[in-house]
């Protein structure tokens, strides 16, 4: 979606791509919050199936591309739609932020309408109810829900759980929403994680400044019993 590379990707028996690790730092993750927002907006979410190992942005084939892979048993070939026969990736990558009394799970979620959960516009965060038979945002024009081969129609948006200030945190938010929360813990967690890093060489260096009045007195000491 990025560079335009081309590349091979490998697939399990169960449709799912073989080499991605799904758990990412909070900066790729970012990335792809926003190949995400971009594609949702268009109302082209289709089916992530791995990173590009140029420039990590997500691999991405319309959930209406026919596709054929072959049974690791029998070799026949299992026939479909990408949407069908792939497991959709969008979902899975997820990143942990802690620090600065946050511990927060971040991960992309493909929400199925029927389901009644709905995460909002991913454009501009307006609020989109699962009942409403619109798939445009009524602020901004955005696409918020893309209909499937199957009929039924999905959105994209993010999952936040864990603790915030020792309390319980779950939400699901729009994806422009998850952007900004997530710049704003990551960079709280990474300055308490500094802020540690610093006490403890600031302890360090106290206990060597305290140990050399010490180690001083020990040697004159030493000094003086050996002239005596």
């Amino acid at each position: 979606m990025r560079c335009g590379a081309h590349q091979q990707v490998l697939f399990a028996a169960d449709g799912q791509p073989a080499q991605l690790d799904t758990m990412f730092p909070a900066g790729r993750l970012l990335q792809w919050f926003g190949a995400a927002r971009v594609a949702m907006a268009n109302g082209t979410p289709g089916v992530a199936i791995g990173a590009c190992v140029t420039c990590h942005a997500p691999l991405v084939l319309s959930s209406r591309d026919p596709i054929a892979l072959p049974c690791p048993h029998c070799s026949e070939p299992v026939t479909g739609t990408a949407g069908d026969v792939l497991v959709d990736q969008w979902p899975e990558p997820w990143t942990k932020v802690e620090g600065g009394g946050i511990e927060l799970e971040y991960r992309l979620a493909l929400l199925d309408d029927a389901t009644g959960l709905s995460a909002g516009c991913a454009a501009c965060g307006v609020p989109t109810p699962a009942a409403d038979p619109s798939s445009r945002c009524p602020r901004c024009g955005a696409a918020t829900w893309a209909v499937r081969a199957s009929g039924n129609r999905v959105q994209l948006g993010v999952r936040v759980n864990g603790t915030r200030g020792g309390r319980p945190f779950n939400a699901i938010v729009p994806i422009v929403q998850a952007e900004h929360m997530l710049r704003s813990d990551a960079a709280i967690g990474t300055s308490a994680q500094s802020g540690r890093t610093l006490l403890g060489l600031t302890g360090v260096g106290c206990a060597i400044a305290a140990s050399i009045p010490i180690a001083l007195v020990i040697v004159g000491v030493v000094v003086a019993l050996v002239k005596c």
